[in-house]
Parts: structure tokens; C-alpha cells; sequence
């Protein structure tokens, strides 16, 4: 019994979202728009990005508030552009790449909040699974459909930070998250 509730967990975490009744399906990469990040380190700004994930928003219309969306992120393709600050993302201090390469966030709710909209979701990183808000706007432009938004993200509730990374004074644990997507319909 407990080797097929097991399989059933596994299979249902490893099946992408999929559109059901009069939902449309939308994908996005980093061919299609970027994720970013920025922080604090030493007391400078530092922003980087991922260049390597998959999004996927499936909608009612064009109404955030029953969408379903799931983001998966290659965190080896974390950047900050300098070579040891790259060296040190991937390291087993921070994202620990070799044993964790990817990070999950999936919605599990949105509500409309102010002018935009609030999704609640998990975030799965470096293996620590816990709840994250993240921002939400999606706008039309013809037939562009964009989704845009931010989230802060305290790393170390993921455990993004050992060793000496765990100096808060010397890494900030608030990391500002913001992307803009364009969405392209699921064939």
C-alpha cells in the first residue's frame, strides 16, 4: 500500500499542468522573457538572472484568479555575471547545484489584490518546500499576452546559505525576484 501511494505521489508531482474545460495553456522560457534576481552582499546590490527555466500558466480567458501555473528553474543557471560569484551560487554553500538542480514554485491559489493579483504557492528549493507569495500582472497587447511580477524570496527559510553565507550581515537574506514572460499558446 505504501510503494503505491508512493508511485502515485511521485508520478502526480512529475505530470506538467494540463487544461482542463475552458482553460488555455500558455508556455514561456527564457527564449520568451527573463527571470531575475537581486540582493544584498558586502553592503553592494547585486542582480543576476536564470537563464535556463519553463513556465507554464494555464487560464480561464484571461483571468488570473483560476489560473494554475508552474514554474520550474535550472538553479545551475543562476548568473551574476562574475565568475566567482557564479562559482559561489552553484556551490554546495548556496544552491548546491550537483545535489539540487532544479527549483519548483506552483500556484495554489490567485486572488485579485489591488490592481494586479496575489498568487499563493509552494516553492520547493534546495529541497525545502514552503509557502510563497508571488506578485502577479498579465496584460494583452494585441495578440501579446504578458505576465509580469515580483516576489520576495528570504533565502534562508530554503536554506540557500551555509557556511558563510549564513552571515546575514554579509549576504542579506531578502532576495528580490522579478520577472516578465511572454506567454505563447501550448500546442
Amino acid at each position: 500500500m505504501a510503494w503505491k501511494m508512493i508511485l502515485i505521489m511521485v508520478f502526480g508531482m512529475a505530470m506538467p499542468l494540463t487544461a482542463t474545460g475552458d482553460q488555455t495553456c500558455y508556455l514561456s522560457d527564457a527564449e520568451h522573457g527573463e527571470l531575475t534576481f537581486s540582493g544584498v552582499a558586502e553592503g553592494n546590490l547585486v542582480r543576476g538572472d536564470f537563464q535556463d527555466f519553463n513556465v507554464e500558466v494555464c487560464l480561464e480567458g484571461e483571468d488570473l484568479g483560476g489560473a494554475r501555473i508552474k514554474v520550474e528553474v535550472e538553479t545551475g543557471s543562476a548568473s551574476v555575471g562574475i565568475r566567482q560569484g557564479d562559482e559561489a551560487l552553484l556551490s554546495e554553500e548556496m544552491f548546491f547545484v550537483d545535489h539540487y538542480p532544479k527549483a519548483t514554485w506552483t500556484s495554489q491559489s490567485i486572488e485579485s489584490h489591488n490592481d494586479a493579483y496575489r498568487a499563493e504557492g509552494k516553492l520547493e528549493l534546495r529541497g525545502v518546500r514552503a509557502p510563497q507569495a508571488v506578485d502577479l500582472r498579465l496584460e494583452r497587447d494585441g495578440d501579446t499576452l504578458t505576465l509580469a511580477g515580483k516576489a520576495e524570496i528570504f533565502r534562508m527559510e530554503f536554506e540557500v546559505g551555509q557556511g558563510e553565507f549564513a552571515d546575514t550581515e554579509f549576504v542579506e537574506d531578502r532576495v528580490e525576484l522579478e520577472f516578465e514572460l511572454q506567454l505563447v499558446p501550448a500546442s
